[in-house]
């Protein structure tokens, strides 16, 4: 049987590729990632099990071509099949599509992450990181207060009766 820290470090391939086959293997049909809960608007990464997992990587794929985990170190607590999984990794690729209401900008990403697993039977059953957001967008040229260097304009609209400014990077 495959240890549960092989079965975690799986997953970074299978955001890399989208290997449905790989989805089924090691994602549980329950499996819950809790990362998702900063997109209310997707409901596709929502969803529990490899549907949810898989949809994920597919919007990671599209923001990013050249999509690659560079995993650095990672350390295990388990018995003979199951137990939690921790790894710290960069996400690297290149901004070819929207992401966070930034639209492609063709810059080189290096985004620092930590991803918690826990794993039982085999497959993966929740999903938790700490990943450094802030440098992410720093990097695509978002600045605090809503201001880039590379800010073109700036248009107001009303959503649900609430000013929204909306951002365009050269």
């Amino acid at each position: 049987m495959t240890s549960p820290k092989s079965v975690a470090l799986e997953s970074f391939r299978l955001i890399e590729t989208g290997d449905a086959q790989l989805a089924q293997r090691i994602i549980a049909p329950d499996f819950v990632n809790q990362e998702a809960d900063d997109d209310p608007d997707d409901p596709e990464r929502q969803r529990p099990g490899p549907a949810g997992f898989l949809a994920t990587s597919q919007w990671l794929r599209d923001a990013f071509a050249d999509l690659r985990f560079e995993l650095e170190e990672s350390i295990a607590e388990t018995t003979a099949y199951d137990g939690v999984v921790m790894a710290a990794a960069t996400m690297t690729g290149e901004h070819v599509g929207p992401i966070n209401g930034i639209e492609p900008t063709g810059k080189r990403i290096r985004h620092k992450q930590v991803h918690i697993f826990r794993v039982a039977d085999g497959q993966i059953t929740h999903h938790r990181a700490v990943r450094d957001d802030l440098g992410l967008l720093l990097q695509l040229g978002w600045r605090p207060g809503g201001r880039s260097r590379a800010l073109a304009t700036e248009r107001p609209s009303l959503v649900g009766g609430v000013a929204v400014f909306e951002h365009e990077f050269e």
